[in-house]
């Protein structure tokens, strides 16, 4: 008898499961870490410009603190495909592939958009931006 075999959409749970539960054993474990935390954005140091994930990693931290509204702050499409992912790839049957390639594509343009307005250098789109990202490109009163 062979064990039985995880399928794909389990093994990204799965993986999903075992780094949250990791980040948080790290970060309630040894508090200190979180003076250097988050890293610095590579992208962002790279080419000056926001990407549609910076803030993520901050986002999962308030996540992690339980200041859901901060989480969602930070960055809220990551916290959307944070809940929303897992629960698509174990949903995902053959029949529905249409809809969710129908669904990827607008799910791209959105983030684009997002990513497009964010590093709009307008006072106007400064909400789209991280906190501290927002605190420091606006006027000094």
């Amino acid at each position: 008898m062979s064990p039985p075999r995880l399928s794909f959409a389990g093994l990204v749970v799965l993986c999903a499961v075992a780094t949250f539960a990791l980040f948080s054993v790290a970060v309630y474990r040894d508090p200190s870490v979180l003076t250097t935390f988050p890293p610095p954005c590579i992208f962002r140091k790279a080419t000056g410009i926001y990407c549609p994930g910076c803030g993520s990693t901050r986002a999962l931290r308030a996540l992690l603190e339980g200041d859901f509204f901060a989480a969602l702050r930070y960055n809220p499409f990551s916290i959307a495909a944070f809940f929303a992912l897992p629960v698509l790839l174990v949903l995902a049957r053959p029949k529905f592939r249409a809809v969710y390639y129908r669904l990827g594509v607008v799910v791209c343009a959105v983030v684009l958009v997002f990513a497009v307005l964010r590093n709009v250098p307008s006072p106007a789109f400064d909400f789209l931006r991280p906190p501290t990202a927002a605190v420091s490109s606006s006027p000094a009163r």
